[in-house]
C-alpha cells in the first residue's frame, strides 16, 4: 500500500510540474523560443503522464481497499491510459519536428513587405 501512496503522489507531482512548465510557455508569448517551446512539450507529456499515473494507481489502490474495478475493466482503462500516453509521445514528438517550420513561416511573414491592395 506504501507503493501506492508514493505512486499516488508522484502522479500529482508530476501533473503540477507539467502544468506549471506548459502554463510558463504559454505566459507572453514565451513559446517562440525553442527552449521554451521544448519545455511545454515536455510539459504536455508530464501532466498526461502523472494523469495516466494517477487513474492506474487510483484504480489499483480501489481494487485493494474494495475490491473494484475488475480485472477486465483495469486491464481496459490501464490499455486506454497507456495509449494516451503513446499518443501525447507521437504529438509532441510531430510538434517538436515542425517547430522549425512554424518559426521559418513567422520568421518570413516578417520581413516581406506589407502587401498593397490595387483598386
Amino acid at each position: 500500500m506504501v507503493s501506492l501512496v508514493l505512486s499516488l503522489l508522484f502522479g500529482i507531482g508530476q501533473v503540477v510540474a507539467g502544468v506549471l512548465l506548459t502554463r510558463h510557455g504559454l505566459l507572453a508569448g514565451r513559446w517562440r523560443r525553442a527552449s521554451i517551446f521544448l519545455a511545454m512539450l515536455f510539459g504536455v507529456w508530464f501532466a498526461t503522464s502523472g494523469l495516466a499515473e494517477l487513474l492506474v494507481s487510483g484504480m489499483e489502490a480501489s481494487r485493494q481497499l474494495f475490491g473494484t474495478p475488475g480485472h477486465a475493466t483495469f486491464a481496459l482503462w490501464r490499455g486506454r491510459a497507456d495509449r494516451m500516453l503513446v499518443l501525447v509521445t507521437g504529438g509532441a514528438l510531430i510538434a517538436a519536428l515542425l517547430y522549425p517550420a512554424l518559426v521559418r513561416v513567422r520568421w518570413a511573414r516578417r520581413r516581406a513587405p506589407p502587401s498593397r491592395h490595387l483598386r
